[in-house]
């Protein structure tokens, strides 16, 4: 948790049984940051609202943003000079290999000779393959896409919203990577695809 004014990290705080999260600069001196202890009870009440909405139609706000950053992926392949070269070189020889496959099939190649040529070119294939998962290697993955359908997949796999009544650690390892305090009414969430989504407190406490 953190501040959303002075970016400090928020502490968890215990006031005579209720308990408080609180800006590590406020804490020390309320002049030093304006944000407020928050009770925890409000950020829980938060963290469910936010879950609920988006657990109950996940497919209509991360799908297609999936698809537009894997669209965006491909784009980027594209644009990468080594991966393009090897996919022309791999579509010419599986085209050398279909013409090779109906000369025999006409009986215009020897057999020993179709087998040999056919080994070859096979074991090109092979090489060109290994060669541009290297490439895909070096230029990286989208972990931005990664993460976007594993939220989507946690939140179609974690059973009707209404199921939700307390917030666990799952919440935070599978689709909340950052909460960030605005104020007594407005907290941020950031998403581990990095979506951010602000959710409003239902009681402002000073």
């Amino acid at each position: 948790v953190f501040c959303g004014v002075c970016g400090s990290m928020c502490r968890r705080k215990d006031i005579r049984g209720k308990v408080y999260w609180v800006c590590h600069r406020h804490d020390q001196e309320k002049s030093r940051c304006p944000v407020p202890q928050v009770p925890e009870a409000e950020i829980t009440s938060a963290v469910l609202r936010l879950y609920h909405k988006l657990a109950q139609d996940p497919a209509r706000i991360f799908r297609p943003m999936a698809e537009r950053l894997r669209e965006l992926r491909e784009l980027e392949l594209r644009s990468n000079r080594k991966i393009t070269d090897i996919d022309k070189e791999i579509a010419r020889l599986s085209e050398q290999n279909l013409v090779l496959v109906r000369l025999k099939s006409k009986g215009y190649v020897d057999p020993a000779l179709y087998l040999s040529q056919q080994d070859e070119i096979t074991h090109k294939l092979k090489e060109l393959k290994k060669l541009r998962r290297r490439a895909l290697e070096a230029s990286g993955e989208d972990q931005q896409l990664q993460n976007t359908e594993a939220i989507l997949e946690y939140l179609e796999d974690s059973g009707r919203p209404f199921q939700r009544e307390t917030v666990d650690e799952e919440l935070f390892e599978f689709l909340i990577q950052r909460l960030t305090v605005y104020s007594a009414e407005t907290v941020k969430f950031r998403l581990y695809n990095g979506l951010e989504l602000a959710e409003t407190m239902e009681r402002a406490v000073r």
